[in-house]
C-alpha cells in the first residue's frame, strides 16, 4: 500500500494549484518526482484552500488507494505509440490497424505529447476535436472516427489498469458545425445492367464480373477479391475470406461468413469468366496476371471509368451526327460510376423493395437491421433466397438479350 499523502495546495495570481507525488516513467524507469498542475481559477467558489482542497483529493485518492500504475504519467503521445498502436497493430485487421494510424499520424500525435494520460478529461477532447474541424473542417464522419479511435485509447488504459473511472472520450461533443456526410448513391439494376453491357462490349470480361459479383452476390469489396472457384458450387458463393492490399483476412464479422445465392445473371457471367481463364478449380475469381487476388481500386481507375466516359461521349456523338458543331459532352442519361459500395448498397435497397429489409439483411449479411435489429442467421433466410429470386426475373431478360426490363 503506497504511503498517504495530502499534497501542498498554493495560489499564484489568479489560479490555484496542486503539487503531490507520483511515481512516473522516466527513460524506461519508474522514479518517484513531485507532479503539479493547475486545479482551478481564484474566484468566489474558490477563495481558500479548503475551498479547492476537493479537486486536488480527487487527484490524489487513486493514488493513496493504490488504484494506479506508472504508465498511466505518459504523455498520450507515449502512451499510443509505446502501448496502444502494438496492440492495435496485433488485434485488429490490417485495414482498421492502417486508418488507425492514419487518423494517429495526421490529425492527433502533434497535439498530444504534452497531455498526460491520467489527466486528460472530456473537456480536453471536446476541445481537441473543435480544433481538429476548426483546422481542417473535417466532417462529422470523420471527426467521429477520430472520436472513436481516442475513445478506444482510453478504453484499453481502463483495461490496463492504467486510467481509474470513466473514459474521459465517451461525453465529448462533436462541433455541431461540422458537415453531415453527403448522401450515399446506390445503383439501380437499370445501372448495373447498363454498365456491364459497356464492359462486355468493350472485352472486359473480368471487369464485369466484378461488378456482378458486387452487385447480384452483395460482396463487400473485400470479400469479391477474396472469393474462390472452390467457394462457388454453382448455386451458392460462401464466403469465407476477404483481401485488402496484400493482406488475406476473415470477413469484416463473424456473421459475415456464410453462403449468398447466385441467381442466372452471375452464373452466366461466371461461366464465361471461367471459360475464358482456362476452367480453373481453385483460385481467386477475380485474378491478375500474377494469380493473386485483383486490384480493385486499380481495375476502377484503368478499365471501368475510362470505358463509361468513353461510352458516354460516343453516345452523344452518335445522337449529333450529322451536325457540324460535336461539343463532346458527356451523355447524362448514361451511369456513372459511384464506386464499388455503391453496387453492394444497391442490391440492398433492390432487394428490400420487391421482399423486406430481413431479406436485404440476409443478403448482404448484417448482424441487425439497423444496419439492414440486431440478430444472427446462420444461413440464407428463404425470404432472401426469394427476393433473388423476383430480381433475377426482374434483371436476366436484360442481362440475356439486351431486352428492355418488363414494364
Amino acid at each position: 500500500m503506497p504511503k498517504y499523502q495530502n499534497g501542498y495546495i498554493w495560489r499564484k495570481g489568479k489560479n490555484w494549484y496542486g503539487r503531490w507525488w507520483d511515481d512516473i516513467i522516466e527513460n524506461g524507469l519508474v522514479v518517484r518526482k513531485q507532479r503539479a498542475r493547475k486545479l482551478a481559477e481564484y474566484s468566489d467558489r474558490y477563495r481558500t484552500d479548503t475551498d479547492v482542497r476537493p479537486l486536488l483529493d480527487a487527484i490524489l485518492r487513486p493514488l493513496n488507494e493504490g488504484k494506479t500504475r506508472p504508465e498511466g504519467t505518459l504523455s498520450v503521445s507515449q502512451f499510443v505509440e509505446e502501448h496502444y498502436l502494438p496492440f492495435a497493430e496485433e488485434n485488429f485487421k490490417p485495414s482498421t490497424f492502417a486508418g488507425y494510424k492514419k487518423i494517429w499520424n495526421v490529425h492527433l500525435s502533434p497535439r498530444l505529447a504534452n497531455v498526460v494520460v491520467r489527466d486528460f478529461r472530456t473537456v480536453d477532447a471536446a476541445t481537441l476535436l473543435a480544433e481538429i474541424h476548426r483546422k481542417h473542417d473535417l466532417g462529422r464522419t470523420t471527426l467521429k472516427h477520430i472520436k472513436s479511435f481516442l475513445s478506444g485509447v482510453f478504453t484499453y488504459a481502463k483495461n490496463q489498469g492504467v486510467l481509474d473511472g470513466e473514459n474521459p472520450v465517451r461525453d465529448a461533443m462533436i462541433p455541431k458545425k461540422a458537415a453531415t456526410p453527403e448522401e450515399t448513391h446506390a445503383s439501380t439494376p437499370d445501372e448495373v445492367l447498363a454498365i456491364m453491357e459497356a464492359l462486355a462490349d468493350a472485352g472486359q470480361q473480368q471487369a464485369r464480373a466484378a461488378v456482378a459479383l458486387m452487385f447480384f452476390a452483395g460482396l463487400r469489396p473485400g470479400e469479391a477479391r477474396g472469393i474462390r472457384w472452390e467457394d462457388f458450387d454453382g448455386k451458392k458463393l460462401v464466403v469465407r475470406q476477404s483481401v485488402w492490399n496484400t493482406y488475406t483476412t476473415s470477413p469484416k464479422t463473424d456473421g459475415s461468413i456464410k453462403p449468398v445465392p447466385v441467381i442466372e445473371p452471375l452464373k452466366g457471367i461466371l461461366a464465361e469468366l471461367r471459360e475464358a481463364d482456362k476452367n480453373p478449380e481453385s483460385g481467386p475469381i477475380l485474378r491478375g496476371p500474377s494469380g493473386k487476388p485483383l486490384d480493385l481500386h486499380n481495375l476502377a481507375t484503368r478499365v471501368v471509368i475510362p470505358i463509361l466516359k468513353r461510352c458516354s461521349v460516343c453516345r452523344k456523338i452518335e445522337s449529333d451526327h450529322g451536325e457540324a458543331d460535336h461539343d463532346y459532352k458527356l451523355d447524362e442519361s448514361l451511369p456513372k460510376w459511384h464506386g464499388w459500395y455503391s453496387l453492394r448498397r444497391g442490391v440492398g435497397t433492390a432487394v428490400a423493395n420487391l421482399s423486406n429489409s430481413l431479406a436485404a439483411k440476409g443478403l448482404l449479411r448484417h448482424s441487425s437491421v439497423s444496419t439492414t435489429e440486431r440478430h444472427y442467421i446462420k444461413d440464407v433466410p428463404e425470404s432472401t433466397l426469394e427476393a433473388m429470386k423476383m430480381l433475377e426475373a426482374l434483371c436476366n431478360p436484360r442481362a440475356t438479350d439486351g431486352e428492355a426490363k418488363p414494364s
